[in-house]
């Protein structure tokens, strides 16, 4: 019997000193919001090519919703990311005119930390994102169950003497999302 897998994809291409990830932004199901967080990001796999200098990104859906994708663009660049509105609407990616530049306060500690307890849905997806500016690859929190609370929780343990960008999108409405990152708020 074949497997069949219906999505979706589009590319981007990064000019060079800039590495582009992206994330799908996901209401929490009705069914599982009472004590979970409203919303969730979901990383977007990718492959990647060289085409000169450049990188080409082709990003992958896997079940693209009929409604839309809302996504959240971050390019992140020597001292700075820059934050993009996007929803992936039937075969077209249509992203705000206006990318917000965003100067981020970074989490930082001389010392080995554990940064804050992360809250699950049922189905084990979460709303913060902690990402190494300089590789992009996101930090992988640690699970537990916390009797007291009788939830899934996780625990993203920092090194020390290093940089990392937090974000989580607090609220989503027609015209895009609220993010928070480090200590500033982006507000479309």
């Amino acid at each position: 019997m074949e497997e069949f897998i219906q999505g979706k994809h589009f590319s981007i291409t990064d000019p060079q000193n800039v590495n582009t990830v992206i994330y799908q932004v996901n209401k929490t199901e009705k069914e599982m919001a009472k004590n979970s967080p409203k919303y969730t990001v979901e990383r977007l796999d990718y492959t990647e090519e060289l085409v000169g200098e450049k990188k080409k990104k082709t990003f992958y859906i896997d079940n693209p919703s009929p409604q839309g994708n809302k996504l959240a663009i971050l390019s992140f660049g020597t001292d700075r990311v820059v934050i993009n509105n996007g929803i992936l609407d039937g075969d077209k990616v249509i992203i705000s005119k206006k990318p917000m530049p965003f100067k981020f306060k970074t989490l930082y500690n001389d010392e080995e930390t554990e940064y804050k307890d992360v809250e699950y849905t049922p189905n084990l997806k979460r709303p913060i994102s902690i990402i190494d500016p300089e590789t992009t690859e996101e930090l992988k929190p640690v699970l537990y169950f916390d009797e007291k609370t009788n939830e899934v929780k996780g625990k993203c343990k920092l090194k020390p003497n290093k940089t990392y960008f937090a974000f989580e999108i607090r609220d989503v409405n027609d015209e895009g999302f609220r993010l928070v990152g480090g200590t500033p708020t982006f507000t479309e």
